[in-house]
């Protein structure tokens, strides 16, 4: 009785405050849960889930023959889904063939009862990893039953990698996966309302009223943010991530333009048919990188008349300069936040030009502008 007068109370108040009040309150009250969120250190690092997996790929590799290779992909499979898409063991055995859309990187979870539910997108390098290894009729034959197997199963096998990879006993569960990816997601920066339904957990009693989120909005940012998280490395320095505005073809020529969050327009030149390899799109996300010894950097403006030397050209500021006998490595800091790195030969001129907090402008042509989907 006396909670469900407190909640009156509370309720009147609410409906006293002004839009701007409850604003404030909403993001207050968001704030602190995401603090006390990135705050738990109770959880497996970047590093351990990649010894993980990848001592779970290595020994389906090992395996002598498809009755033994088939188990163990499939406890790659479960390991990739409760890492990367924090499903509960229930909702992985449940999956069928028609609830993996690889293509387009999304998992349709059904509701218990089987109506369909939530959509679960994944990075688009684990969507196509798992693809190709579902797509081997050897292994996984057309069945309904893709994932099915023994919860206690899986615990056992989670046991015995997670103490092959040294890990404190009992910390690999398929529990600590999935508040792992929480607590990832939470420190990219999404909002926890946004977090709760990638999990597929109900608001709390009351919370509705205080803390909103557009479930439509919600799912468009989820899958912006996951489907290019890129949990793969790459040797070049720079990397921009972006989405194609244009696609223009000269011959077996296609110009590519793509436009970052940060507003940077980065220009890419690639022949047709690499073009229709990656299924390139306007709108579609891509990641374009440009090795540092491809990248030149002159100092100061460029002037103001002249036409730009290069299909790609920003101004900057010089954060770091490092040397040696033979080549030097700048870095320049772009308005918008991105880092430029650049090698070239070292010489007195440009040891004497490159100067940390100096003015700087860095080029590099279309053609050394890489695309990929990873």
């Amino acid at each position: 009785m006396e909670k469900n007068k407190n909640r009156e109370e509370m309720a009147a108040l609410l409906r006293t405050l002004s839009s701007a009040d409850r604003a404030w309150l909403r993001q207050r009250l968001m704030r602190r849960d995401s603090t006390a969120l990135l705050q738990d250190t109770g959880r497996i690092s970047p590093r351990e889930l990649l010894a993980v997996e990848t001592w779970l790929w290595e020994k389906a590799n090992v395996a002598r023959g498809p009755r033994e290779k088939r188990p163990r992909l499939r406890m790659w499979l479960i390991f990739m889904l409760l890492r990367y898409a924090a499903l509960r063991l229930v909702e992985i055995f449940n999956l069928k063939p028609a609830h993996l859309d690889l293509q387009e990187g999304i998992i349709h979870v059904p509701d218990s009862d089987g109506t369909p539910g939530r959509e679960v997108p994944l990075p688009l390098t684990v969507s196509r990893r798992l693809r190709r290894v579902l797509e081997d009729p050897a292994l996984f034959p057309e069945s309904q039953d893709l994932m099915r197997c023994d919860a206690s199963y899986v615990r056992r096998c989670l046991q015995q990698c997670g103490a092959a990879c040294g890990l404190p006993k009992g910390l690999l569960s398929a529990r600590a996966l999935r508040h792992s990816r929480a607590l990832e997601l939470g420190r990219q920066g999404l909002p926890l309302p946004v977090v709760d339904i990638f999990l597929g957990r109900r608001a709390a009693p009351g919370q509705n009223s205080i803390v909103r989120c557009d479930p439509q909005e919600a799912r468009r940012l989820l899958r912006e943010q996951l489907q290019r998280e890129r949990p793969m490395k790459t040797s070049a320095r720079n990397v921009f991530q972006g989405r194609i505005t244009s696609l223009r073809q000269t011959g077996i020529l296609v110009e590519v333009v793509l436009r970052t969050a940060g507003g940077l327009r980065i220009v890419s030149l690639i022949t047709d048919e690499s073009c229709r390899t990656l299924a390139l799109t306007e709108g579609k996300l891509v990641n374009a990188s440009v090795k540092a010894p491809w990248v030149l950097v002159s100092p100061g403006e460029l002037p103001k008349n002249s036409p730009p030397p290069a299909e790609n050209c920003f101004l900057g500021v010089i954060e770091k300069v490092r040397e040696d006998q033979m080549v030097a490595e700048v870095v320049v800091a772009l308005p918008e936040g991105s880092l430029v790195c650049a090698i070239q030969s070292c010489c007195l001129e440009s040891s004497d030009a490159f100067k940390v907090g100096q003015k700087a402008t860095v080029l590099f042509k279309s053609f050394s502008v890489i695309l990929n989907l990873d």
